[in-house]
């Protein structure tokens, strides 16, 4: 038998179970991610009293703290900054006024909340002195003083454990000085200074708990401002006029210094030179035409000296052609001398011979003709060769003087580009000592004239409503906060409570279908009155829900029924005996010939809760001690039979596994219409996983609203593993009102809303 149940195991393995797989895919899919907008309103609904009292303790809440908080009334000034200025005369200011840029704006922002001009405010209205603004003065609560360590320890061990400054540490100025820069920074905290948008103006807003006082601070700001603005300029007035007055003692002393050092400097070089540089200009330029001129007249001497000189080197008496020779007259009747001589020769040549006395005398004749012209020649070019020297000394004169005068002239303009340059710089110092005393002048004038850049357009009034706290704004904020924390709250306890308490989480999270569910019964009159419940109130809703179980259960397999059920849940103490009796007793009371056997050999239970002996059970037929006949019990009252269970410990495993259980059930099957097995929890003993393999099918009981959901599905996950044919889930111990009140649609509705079918 042993070897046919291990065989009929690898075949359902072999073929894998679709209802398994299924609990398998629903167990490892992640979160599609997608929002369910129906649960979460459910969830919302079934904690609508927990939102509404935690939204009413919200309120209640912030009406007392808003009524206990003393009221704050604002007062706001508005300053704008003028970009029209009036010109009383044409005198360009020392500072100018403000541009209308947002820059501008914003700088003028931080310039009213600056410390020095509410230190301004602080010492003007004595600020100090007032309790609002300076803690130290406010009278401390007495709960206070319990609360202070000077209440129970003297001031010298305050002051050894430095939780306390002795009280001379710091001068009385100085610790004016901390307190009021304590107040300053109260003030500034309460004040408000902002740009009106697209404008150039500026609204100063101060908060104080008394009226007048936030009108009177606010338009007192708005006063220092404008005249720290007359200030401020009168004050660059007069540092301007300072440092132009000491400016021009400096430069009129370098006026004075220059214009002496022209005169001086004049002076000195017409001392030097001795005329003007005009004169100088003009004799160099007569004598640079007089030393032109010599030199053209050497150079003419030479060349007519040069011409003499090369006649006389030529050997010849061809003198004709030199103009020097040709304007000597003892030349020109020697010439004509010889011309005669000459013709006197040509006729007697042509009568005698060369050697005759009358030829020879004519030669002779003509030779001295000749050496009288060469002499004269050569005194002429004496006479040229003297001129050239007179005119190349005259030249040289000449030159001297011209290198004379235009070394002066030269020292002259050297002088002249540093008298100009003296008196450019002298001019310069005039112009700037005139230009700096006119603005001294306008400056000076301008102390009288100053306006501000800003105007104040609208002075505070007294505020009379007050600005904090405003109740309708507090009070709709603490509504919807309250809302928002409730539901928060709501999402969190939900969250930390990770339990089933409908029918469609736990047939969407697990993947397998819910039979039903198994409204709770009191336990007041003890077990057996629990387990005896469907049989004393057979029209109450826990029959009627465990008949629409049994009729799930049949339905699970149409074609053929289960006659073998297996009862098991996840962890001990969720209803599994409880609704396996209820629905073997229903099921027998409906005419079947129903069976039900505590499996349970570690802690039956069965027989306790009918009221039935164990003396013999089930471990007697499987040990092969009884027979079925011995053991088997009839319960009178509902016409069921039960085998009950005994405890065997450890052996439970070995019992369960043999095949004489296989071989009970062969045969109980031909017996009975039902047969009903308890099981022990899946997650507690391994017996569960055998029991629920005998079995047609299992069903799984879930007690509502306590087991973990982790620990379903880790025990789903354990009879998948064991190839479980389970039939759905049982969702067990309802507690009809409060799932009525969560707004769960499902079988636990209909039975709370429609009681009335049920008695």
């Amino acid at each position: 038998m042993l070897g046919e149940i291990e065989a009929d195991r690898d075949a359902t393995v072999s073929k894998p179970n679709v209802t398994a797989g299924r609990i398998f895919d629903r167990l490892n899919l992640e979160n599609d991610g997608e929002l369910d907008i129906r649960h979460l309103l459910l969830m919302l609904w079934r904690r609508k009293v927990f939102i509404i009292f935690g939204t009413a303790f919200a309120v209640l809440t912030s009406t007392l703290i808003v009524y206990q908080i003393t009221p704050q009334f604002t007062a706001n000034a508005q300053v704008m900054i003028e970009t029209r200025q009036q010109k009383v005369a044409n005198i360009e200011s020392v500072m100018s006024g403000l541009t209308p840029e947002n820059a501008a704006v914003l700088s003028e922002v931080e310039v009213i909340s600056s410390q020095s001009l509410l230190k301004k405010l602080l010492l003007k209205l004595a600020l100090d002195q007032d309790p609002e603004l300076n803690t130290e003065l406010q009278p401390k609560p007495s709960w206070q003083e319990y609360l202070k360590l000077e209440t129970y320890l003297p001031k010298d061990w305050l002051i050894s454990l430095g939780l306390r400054k002795p009280d001379n540490i710091l001068p009385q100025q100085e610790r004016t000085e901390l307190q009021r820069s304590h107040v300053i920074t109260e003030i500034r905290d309460r004040l408000s200074i902002s740009p009106v948008r697209n404008s150039l103006v500026i609204s100063i807003g101060f908060v104080s708990g008394q009226p007048r006082k936030a009108a009177l601070i606010a338009n007192t700001i708005a006063d220092l401002y404008i005249v720290d603005q007359l200030e401020a300029k009168y004050e660059a007035t007069q540092r301007a006029t300072s440092w132009l007055s000491d400016r021009l003692s400096s430069l009129k002393s370098k006026v004075e210094m220059a214009e002496r050092a022209v005169e001086r400097f004049r002076a000195r070089t017409t001392d030097q030179t001795g005329q003007r540089s005009e004169i100088t200009t003009q004799q160099l330029s007569e004598l640079n035409t007089q030393v032109i001129l010599a030199q053209t007249k050497r150079a003419g001497a030479r060349a007519r000296l040069e011409q003499v000189k090369a006649l006389l080197e030529s050997g010849e008496a061809k003198f004709s052609s030199s103009s020097e020779v040709l304007k000597s007259p003892l030349i020109h009747r020697l010439r004509v001398q010889e011309a005669e001589v000459i013709r006197k020769v040509s006729e007697l040549q042509s009568r005698y011979g060369q050697r005759h006395p009358k030829m020879i005398k004519a030669h002779n004749e003509l030779r001295d003709l000749r050496a009288s012209i060469e002499g004269e020649v050569k005194k002429i070019a004496q006479s040229l060769r003297n001129e050239m020297h007179v005119a190349l000394a005259r030249e040289r004169t000449l030159q001297a003087n011209l290198n004379r005068l235009e070394g002066k002239s030269t020292k002259q303009n050297v002088a002249a580009v540093r008298l100009r340059e003296l008196e450019r710089e002298a001019q310069a110092n005039r112009v700037l000592y005139e230009n700096f005393l006119n603005r001294f002048k306008e400056t000076s004038s301008q102390a009288d004239l100053q306006q501000a850049d800003a105007r104040i357009i609208s002075r505070a009034d007294v505020p009379a409503v007050a600005s904090f706290p405003n109740k309708t704004i507090n009070l709709s904020l603490a509504t919807v906060a309250g809302v928002l924390l409730s539901v928060l709250s709501v999402f969190f306890i939900e969250k930390i409570q990770n339990v089933y308490r409908s029918t469609d989480e736990l047939e969407s999270e697990t993947g397998l279908p819910v039979l039903g569910i198994v409204p709770a019964v009191a336990n007041i009159l003890g077990r057996s009155a629990v387990a005896r419940a469907v049989v004393e109130k057979p029209a109450s809703a826990a029959a009627e829900s465990v008949r629409n179980i049994s009729t799930s259960i049949n339905l699970s397999d149409v074609d053929h029924p289960p006659g073998v059920v297996a009862i098991t849940s996840t962890t001990p103490s969720e209803g599994k005996t409880t609704f396996a009796s209820w629905l073997a007793q229903l099921s027998a009371m409906a005419g079947k010939r129903v069976l039900l056997i505590d499996c349970d050999l570690r802690r039956p239970s069965i027989h306790k809760s009918l009221n039935l002996q164990n003396n013999l059970s089930l471990v007697d037929i499987l040990s092969g001690v009884s027979s079925v006949e011995e053991v088997l019990q009839k319960d009178e009252r509902s016409g069921l039979f039960v085998i009950p269970g005994t405890d065997v410990g450890a052996n439970a495993m070995d019992l369960i596994a043999s095949e004489n259980m296989t071989r009970m059930l062969s045969h109980l099957r031909e017996s009975f219409d039902l047969v009903i097995l308890d099981a022990p929890p899946i997650l507690a003993v391994a017996d569960a996983r055998i029991i629920a393999r005998l079995g047609d099918k299992a069903v799984y009981v879930v007690k509502w609203n306590e087991t973990p959901k982790g620990l379903v599905k880790s025990g789903l996950k354990v009879a998948f593993d064991a190839q479980i044919d389970i039939a759905g889930l049982v969702l067990a111990q309802i507690n009809t009102k409060k799932h009525a009140y969560y707004g769960y649609h499902d079988y636990g509705y209909y039975y709370g809303k429609y009681k009335g079918y049920y008695s």
